[in-house]
């Protein structure tokens, strides 16, 4: 589903709206879903659509790229206009507001940039590390132009780096480990983000 939210021109209440929620009786400042919400109800709803957005990408469910996109975009232009009103000032719906600024931001950067598209492609996988270095021959379940996921048979945690060398081309690439999960059969899978180029797969 998605969800539409707007904000009239001015985030003040609209005379003769007020909140929708049950027993609220405050004036409306924005809409969700068709419903007129006062400032703490509209926050709550947003809250708790961000996380469960949040959840469905960590969790690797379809997380209705497109749909996720326009939520954010539509929820952080609604929040930077309420933040920006003089008639919200106490610390605490400013303290608020920032935070679901923050977090959009940081779900936001975790959207993929390109299509995932399922492809085998053989590889070299190597940590290099003074203290830990390894390498194995694997390869790719899905690839993107910023990234892909592999099979790994080695324990990686999020935030490492690692090389990735084309067994077909000899090309080579840094990654950084974005997640680090095991599939259905039990394998280990990682997901990297590629550091420095972005036509590794041509």
């Amino acid at each position: 589903m998605e969800n539409q939210m707007e904000l009239p021109d001015a985030p003040q209440a609209v005379q003769g709206n007020f909140c929708s929620s049950e027993a609220c009786g405050e004036p409306a400042v924005a809409e969700f879903d068709a419903r007129r919400l006062c400032m703490e109800h509209f926050l709550v709803v947003c809250f708790q659509e961000l996380e469960a957005r949040n959840e469905r990408l960590k969790s690797n469910a379809d997380p209705e790229t497109d749909s996720l996109r326009k939520f954010l975009n539509a929820s952080v232009e609604q929040v930077q206009k309420l933040s920006e009103c003089d008639r919200f000032t106490d610390s605490q719906t400013k303290s608020q507001l920032l935070e679901f600024l923050l977090r959009a931001s940081q779900l936001s950067k975790r959207l993929r940039r390109s299509p995932r598209l399922s492809s085998t492609v053989p590889v070299w996988l190597r940590r290099e590390d003074p203290s830990r270095t390894w390498e194995e021959e694997t390869w790719t379940v899905t690839v993107s132009r910023h990234g892909a996921g592999l099979v790994c048979r080695h324990p990686v945690e999020a935030g490492g780096t690692v090389v990735l060398c084309r067994r077909d081309k000899g090309s080579r690439v840094q990654a950084r480990v974005v997640y680090c999960r095991y599939d259905g059969d039990g394998r280990r899978q990682i997901g990297v983000e590629l550091l420095d180029r972005d036509d590794f797969w041509d």
